[in-house]
């Protein structure tokens, strides 16, 4: 088995998941076949990427082991990676199906706490903004898609300079009725103003970010947790909220919100950054502790993990 450094090994997840080609066979596979036919070519795709063990799967599987510990059974590991691929694809399938959905399908396609829309119409009406922090756990794809069939006006903050397929995806959300922008700075100006006139932005907390400076400590390891989400609660004054959602074959999805967080001020710029994200990291812990199997994190998150 060959090493890959980080920069390689990113580069190699980046390609097989964000193919233009591989995004659309995908839509046009949710859109032509039943549910129990798209679940049934999710399981075959995860046991074949389980069987061969691309970059990919390597990397998934290093993330699971700063989770579970460095002396996990390797046949357990083995098997919670391939769940992990397993419950993307199941993922992937609901997602593209509910696309072109109406509106009120989509409101029921993912279970939203009341408290949540409480948080959101409390913001607009006193205008302090809501900066809901996401992770990729599960579906929370469809569950922005349920947050926009309510009618709510939401500007996703997403990876800047996206691959073909990441376009692709933001294209489609953008017909969904979001306003998604690639993080930049004049973007983030924009969410900024949103946020300080009672507006809503959602971006993700646990996206890698190794060109940081700074690292945080996330399962007890410093890691490339992004420093931005605390950047802009600080500079906007918005409520931070932070959403994870799982899946249960009773329940469906669903969304679990904490919040809002206060954010530490003591004038210390740096050490405030610093700090609050690391209070929106203990948070991230718990969501992915609970339930690590549906964490899709094909990034490597930890510097100097190797990816074999």
């Amino acid at each position: 088995m060959s090493k890959y450094t980080k920069e390689e090994a990113l580069m190699h997840v980046q390609d097989f998941f964000s193919s233009k080609l591989v995004t659309q066979v995908g839509v046009l596979i949710a859109q032509h076949v039943p549910r129990r036919v798209g679940y049934a070519l999710a399981q075959k795709a995860a046991n074949i990427i389980a069987r061969r063990k691309p970059e990919v799967y390597w990397t998934v599987q290093a993330n699971l082991r700063q989770i579970i510990g460095q002396d996990v059974n390797e046949n357990a590991l083995h098997d919670m990676t391939h769940q992990v691929f397993a419950h993307a694809g199941q993922t992937y399938y609901d997602f593209f199906h509910a696309i072109g959905q109406p509106p009120e399908i989509l409101a029921k396609a993912v279970h939203i706490p009341e408290s949540l829309f409480m948080h959101f119409n409390s913001g607009m009406a006193q205008g302090r903004g809501v900066l809901l922090l996401g992770m990729h756990m599960s579906n929370f794809d469809l569950a922005i898609l349920t947050l926009g069939a309510h009618g709510l006006p939401i500007q996703v903050l997403t990876v800047a300079d996206p691959q073909a397929g990441f376009g692709f995806l933001n294209r489609l959300r953008v017909e969904a009725g979001f306003e998604v922008t690639p993080i930049t700075p004049e973007s983030l100006r924009a969410a900024v103003r949103r946020l300080r006139n009672g507006g809503i932005v959602i971006t993700a907390g646990d996206r890698p970010i190794p060109e940081d400076r700074e690292l945080i400590t996330f399962f007890g390891r410093p890691a490339y947790l992004p420093l931005g989400p605390a950047r802009l609660a600080m500079i906007s004054g918005a409520t931070i909220l932070v959403g994870g959602c799982h899946y249960d074959s009773h329940g469906g999805y669903v969304v679990y919100v904490t919040g809002p967080i206060e954010m530490v001020r003591t004038g210390d710029w740096r050490r405030d950054i610093l700090a609050n994200t690391g209070r929106l990291s203990t948070i991230l812990e718990g969501y992915v502790r609970a339930h690590p199997e549906q964490w899709m994190m094909f990034y490597p998150l930890w510097p100097e993990v190797p990816v074999v």
